[in-house]
């Protein structure tokens, strides 16, 4: 049953309603080396308001809970311990899913597994393009940036078997998908952010102590909103020399900062698009992007914020934990 989301007088109320009943899925997905297990895998993740944790399963047509999804991945992993290879490449394998079949299944939760108003996550590597003989190296090219602008209020599905058209937003199907958020992180980022007053002092940068998040305006019709995580306790006290600065640069003869170990915190984008017509407010925009902005912080460690949003993050723990059934030593 869908959640009507017509605007009114009530809007803001609604909102808050919504919050109660909100469901974020995240789409998780792993591929490795023909030397590291040769896998192509992924899994939906759901994280419901009330705190519970399920998942979906690209074979399955129902949603499990999180606690049986690692028993469910690994069966899965260790049936194709028997699967034909050649090479060490793996040959028609559950485990190694192909363009089509990755696209299918996003398409598929998209339109058939959204029961409560929904934020979906899903990264822009690895999703918007592929590489190899299958489905002509696509997956989702909307992700691509040349594409996301022009295409923001459709989910173009064209090329996907079962499905070939573009959904709008009027599409019954979608009425509680609220918005799906493209993530990028790592080297498709800027790793920091600077003010004028800093800039002009040639004041050092230092990391946040608090998680943060910051949004650029610059391309009005896609709002880019930047995560920043806090400052790690396990860090080393920042006043103490020698002083790291930025995240990219080192000191004394470490020019490109090679030896410098992860520990600053990475800046995450989160581009929300598809945006229901209720959310479409530059407010209402931001308040959508601080749902996986606030879930980098993780019940498992207080001491600093995750990279990816939780569920997100427990969907590639599950894939990753089970790795080793392959005899993967990561």
């Amino acid at each position: 049953m869908g959640y009507p989301l017509k605007s009114t007088s009530k809007q803001r109320y609604r909102k808050k309603e919504i919050a109660q009943d909100l469901d974020v899925i995240a789409f998780c997905r792993r591929k490795t080396s023909q030397n590291q297990g040769d896998i192509h895998y992924t899994l939906a993740v759901r994280l419901r308001a009330t705190g519970g944790v399920d998942v979906l399963l690209p074979d399955a047509n129902d949603w499990i809970p999180y606690t049986q999804a690692g028993i469910a991945v690994g069966e899965i992993f260790a049936q194709a311990r028997r699967d034909r290879q050649e090479n060490k490449k793996r040959l028609q394998s559950k485990i190694k899913l192909n363009g089509t079949e990755l696209v299918q299944f996003v398409a598929r939760v998209l339109t058939k597994h959204l029961d409560r108003p929904t934020i979906v996550l899903i990264e822009a590597e690895g999703w918007r393009n592929g590489r190899g003989e299958d489905n002509d190296g696509k997956i989702w090219p909307q992700l691509q940036n040349e594409i996301l602008l022009s295409k923001r209020n459709v989910l173009d599905f064209c090329h996907v078997p079962g499905h070939t058209c573009e959904y709008k937003r009027d599409n019954k199907q979608l009425q509680n998908l609220l918005a799906v958020i493209r993530i990028r992180t790592g080297k498709e980022t800027p790793q920091y952010i600077t003010n004028r007053a800093a800039w002009n002092e040639d004041y050092p940068a230092r990391d946040f102590q608090h998680l943060s998040g910051f949004y650029d305006k610059s391309a009005p019709e896609l709002l880019h909103y930047f995560s920043v995580g806090r400052l790690p306790k396990t860090q080393k006290a920042q006043d103490e020399m020698p002083i790291p600065e930025l995240y990219k640069l080192g000191f004394q003869e470490d020019k490109y900062g090679a030896n410098i170990p992860f520990k600053h915190q990475q800046m995450v984008e989160m581009v929300p698009f598809f945006v229901h017509p209720d959310f479409q407010t530059e407010e209402a925009l931001k308040a959508l992007c601080r749902v996986p902005h606030y879930l980098r912080c993780s019940p498992a460690w207080s001491m600093g914020n995750i990279i990816l949003p939780y569920p997100m993050h427990l969907g590639q723990e599950i894939i990753k934990d089970h790795l080793c059934i392959l005899g993967v030593n990561l």
